[in-house]
């Protein structure tokens, strides 16, 4: 059974290890779930109680905690060490040996890496390059002329277009496409005639990009996704975008052509952003907010998208509405019947007496 064990996870964390370092760990769980094997993640005492019943092996714990009856690593953030475990342990799952599979289709002066992957019923065009510890997975398509970086992972179905670039340690999940055509029309009379899209896209080290995303071509130039950017799942990226390193970028978010998303940056669920528009860096886009101009530092949130306070504040005016209308009705209906006593007493609707 494959696993990694205990004093190796200790020494990937810098943790300081009480018990056997010998004990092979073979999965990762919560507290309720573990079975033996697993390794847990107690960071507090709530934790380190359901820890010791559980049938958990190992258990992370702060500096300074213990864990009656477990193999116990200690570290300074066990939150970031359990991370860290997990992708140690996940890297162990489902990697393929070495290889070209023979059914794959190979095109003429490819250039491989040492110690490279490629599943069953790859294209692989023309000209392209494969870096060191590459793993291509089955049924990808990969155009002419592509450049990929060293220990890059594409999952299963992924489609990259002709004269895409993708760094190194990057990670593209299934069904995701690079380098489609951009959404380039100009109408002439009744039709829409197309403009040809002939630029490329860029994938910067260190980006994941999540399951069934889609990243255009530029028309001319390059679509640009930074370094240590994270895409989410059913992401929509336009023609001649630009994002820079270190955004998040969430599930159903739509960025239109020519935007430019400076660094550190979070687009939250559905949110969207218009063509042309520039975000600075560390702006925050709340979910299913609508960037339609510019955004400098903050958060903003609301359709169109504006400062959270201020969209907040607008929101709860707008969730008041149905009882201002009453209080402008209960108004209407008070200043008809002042009105109606004035006239009675002889006065006009001015309150000034009729001479």
């Amino acid at each position: 059974m494959a696993g990694i064990i205990v004093q190796e996870l200790a020494d990937a964390v810098g943790g300081v290890l009480f018990g056997s370092g010998d004990i092979l760990i073979t999965g990762a769980a919560s507290v309720n779930d573990a079975g033996p094997g697993d390794i847990v993640l107690a960071e507090n005492e709530k934790y380190l109680a359901a820890a010791r019943s559980s049938q958990a092996t190992a258990v992370v714990v702060p500096e300074a905690s213990s864990c009656d009856g477990k193999v116990v690593i200690q570290v300074e953030n066990p939150r970031q060490a359990f991370s860290t475990i997990l992708g140690l342990l996940a890297s162990q799952l489902g990697v393929p040996s070495p290889g070209i599979d023979p059914s794959c289709r190979i095109g003429e002066r490819v250039k491989y890496g040492q110690s490279i992957s490629i599943g069953y019923g790859c294209y692989i065009g023309d000209d392209v390059t494969i870096g060191d510890g590459t793993i291509i997975h089955p049924l990808v398509y990969i155009g002419d002329g592509v450049r990929i970086g060293d220990n890059t992972v594409i999952h299963p179905n992924v489609t990259v277009y002709p004269g895409c670039e993708i760094g190194a340690r990057v990670v593209i999940h299934a069904g995701t496409v690079i380098g489609s055509d951009g959404f380039g029309y100009i109408p002439v009379g009744s039709k829409q005639c197309k403009v040809p899209q002939i630029g490329n896209v860029t994938i910067e080290d260190d980006v994941e990009i999540g399951s069934n995303t889609s990243i255009d071509r530029a028309k001319t130039g390059t679509t640009r996704i930074g370094s240590g950017t994270k895409i989410d799942n059913l992401v929509h990226i336009a023609h001649n975008v630009k994002i820079g390193s270190g955004c998040l970028i969430v599930a159903q978010v739509g960025v239109a052509g020519s935007s430019e998303i400076g660094n550190c940056v979070t687009m939250a669920g559905q949110s969207g952003a218009k063509d042309h528009v520039h975000i600075d860096d560390g702006v925050v886009v709340a979910a299913r907010a609508g960037v339609i101009g510019n955004l400098t530092k903050g958060v903003y949130s609301g359709f169109p998208a504006r400062p959270h306070k201020e969209a907040m504040r607008a929101q709860a005016a707008y969730l008041r509405l149905p009882e201002m209308m009453k209080e402008i009705d209960n108004l209407k209906k008070q200043i008809e019947e002042l009105n109606r006593r004035i006239a009675d007493f002889g006065g006009d609707e001015s309150g000034v007496e009729s001479r």
